[in-house]
């Protein structure tokens, strides 16, 4: 799916031309070298999640891989496992409450479902 796909208004594959204040910057749509220098400079979010390693050239990466066991490459991505599931607990946990408070806080007051209990067990 291309970034054009979830735009409406416009059909698969075409191109989203930059704000008219705004020539120089390229279609985040078109795969192009120039294109994704320009919007992956813009795009670090990856440097800000732990155990990531970063490189800055195919020849770093060589070395990195020759130096790193896969003893250790394995530990890293338990320790990234790790994160994230912390990571998606905190946001499940942030997400219930933000809704919780618009629940409350909202015209429409939903009622609060309630569960039903199994049926008890007839057998001794």
């Amino acid at each position: 799916m291309m970034l054009s796909d979830i735009y409406e208004g416009h059909a698969a594959g075409e191109t989203l031309p930059a704000h008219p204040s705004q020539p120089g910057i390229p279609d985040p749509t078109v795969r192009l070298a120039t294109s994704i220098r320009y919007w992956t400079q813009l795009s670090d979010w990856y440097t800000t999640l732990p155990h990531v390693i970063l490189y800055s050239s195919f020849n770093e990466l060589v070395v990195l891989l020759n130096r790193t066991s896969l003893h250790d490459l394995r530990h890293i991505s338990r320790l990234m496992a790790r994160h994230n599931a912390r990571v998606k607990h905190q946001l499940r946990q942030d997400w219930q409450q933000i809704l919780i408070n618009v629940a409350a806080n909202s015209p429409n007051q939903p009622r609060p479902r309630l569960r039903t209990q199994p049926p008890a067990s007839t057998h001794h």
